[in-house]
């Protein structure tokens, strides 16, 4: 679970700044906390709900973390055609970009964190707190001249004298990790921080999950999206998977993934065409599946079968998003950029809903960034787990949580509070007749 993520001189963040996760004394929706049981590691909130206007750094604070995984995992930069150094600050330019992760990993916690500067990360750490206080287990720096070097914590001594963990550090390029290195290395001694970022999703506006073979031989899920189908009065009337030839998708399919599927290069492969297919091809065996909606003709309660793009773009949202509840089970962490898109606020509301209830017994977390007021609800959110974003004068984004305004009564009506700009994260529009 992430119990915090800290961000500096990151495209709309300027100074620090925190997203946490530590649970308040509120005794409110316990349901959307983990609880501990322990002395020294906090009840950890499920989830962050974030509000703000429109270039506040919503979505800036989501690409932040898509960033920083994309790092640890040595994945495809997201952020490879823009600068991401705050452009506003003449200084910044010459600062770090600064990144770090407060973890919880089988009931340990660490701190994990580095420093970019021109595409060279010159400082890197990973700590552990217990309930003895923090304990360093590594701090690496690099610099052109001395290149790599590193100190370890009292209980990692003896890693200072292992000749491979010696060559490893040396063979660290300046623009990679140890933690990276390591693990391609493989050395397994910092394994479990390295697969902690492995469990982050990311979920932006037009991004498809693209997940249905989730749906293949699991009722639980199957029966989630016929209930919040029907829930949010969409119109359909079942769901289904129908076993097909896999010939009739692999026809579907550029030569290239067909040859990558014949040599099991590929587990399995999910097809948007005009319809929704599914494809496992392992060890020689070929499994297609098509998922099937249908309407209910209300003459003659006959159905009929709908394709992708005869449904709503809200429809193909909500399809698109019920996976997530699959992933929350198998405790990831997902982020979805701007919920809202393309729903009904009620609808939201349901999904939220259903969130939370698939999450109950699981320790996974989702953070989202929204625009629907509508979700600002005592009876829906802890308060603890809404956040506001917005630019100062400086055109930085800041973020702070509505649990800070302590003299807010749990039953003031925080949507029309929020519309009325009494806690700021709202556009300022100029009314033209008034100028």
């Amino acid at each position: 679970m992430i119990i915090r993520f800290s961000v500096e001189n990151c495209l709309s963040f300027n100074e620090k700044t925190s997203l946490e996760f530590f649970a308040s004394k509120d005794r409110n929706l316990k349901e959307q906390l983990w609880i501990s049981e322990s002395s020294f590691i906090p009840n950890i909130l499920k989830a962050a709900f974030i509000f703000g206007p429109n270039a506040g750094g919503k979505s800036n604070l989501i690409k932040a973390f898509h960033y920083a995984k994309s790092i640890v995992l040595g994945e495809t930069n997201p952020l490879k055609n823009r600068t991401i150094y705050f452009k506003l600050c003449p200084d910044c330019p010459q600062k770090p970009i600064f990144l770090e992760f407060e973890m919880l990993i089988k009931r340990n916690i660490y701190r994990y964190g580095f420093e970019i500067l021109g595409g060279t990360i010159f400082c890197e750490w990973l700590w552990k707190i217990n309930s003895t206080g923090e304990h360093k287990i590594y701090e690496r720096t690099y610099d052109k001249l001395q290149k790599n070097k590193i100190s370890y914590g009292d209980n990692y001594k003896a890693l200072q004298e292992d000749e491979y963990f010696n060559f490893v550090l040396k063979g660290t390029p300046e623009n990679k990790l140890f933690l990276t290195e390591t693990i391609n290395r493989n050395i397994e001694q910092f394994r479990d921080v390295f697969e902690w970022f492995k469990k982050i999703v990311i979920i932006y506006p037009q991004s498809r999950l693209q997940s249905f073979n989730v749906l293949i031989n699991n009722n639980f899920l199957l029966q989630e999206y016929r209930k919040l189908m029907k829930l949010c009065d969409l119109g359909i009337d079942d769901i289904s998977i129908e076993k097909i030839d896999a010939d009739e998708v692999l026809n579907k399919l550029p030569s290239t993934i067909r040859d990558s599927l014949r040599m099991d290069l590929l587990g399995n492969i999910t097809l948007k065409t005009d319809e929704r297919y599914s494809m496992n091809f392992k060890n020689g065996m070929q499994e297609a599946y098509r998922i099937l909606i249908s309407h209910k003709i209300p003459a003659t309660e006959s159905k009929v079968e709908f394709k992708i793009n005869e449904e709503s773009d809200g429809t193909n949202r909500i399809f698109d998003l019920i996976p997530v509840l699959q992933l929350l089970q198998e405790d990831a962490i997902v982020l979805v950029d701007e919920l809202d898109r393309s729903l009904h606020p009620l609808v939201s509301r349901a999904f939220v809903k259903a969130l939370f209830t698939a999450n109950k017994q699981h320790q996974g977390q989702f953070i989202v960034t929204t625009h629907d007021a509508t979700l600002l609800d005592v009876k829906l959110l802890r308060r603890d787990l809404i956040w506001f974003i917005r630019k100062n004068y400086q055109m930085e984004s800041t973020l702070y949580s509505l649990h800070d305004f302590e003299k807010i009564r749990n039953d003031k009506a925080l949507q029309k509070a929020y519309l009325a700009g009494l806690y700021g994260a709202v556009p300022i529009i100029i009314d033209e007749d008034e100028e």
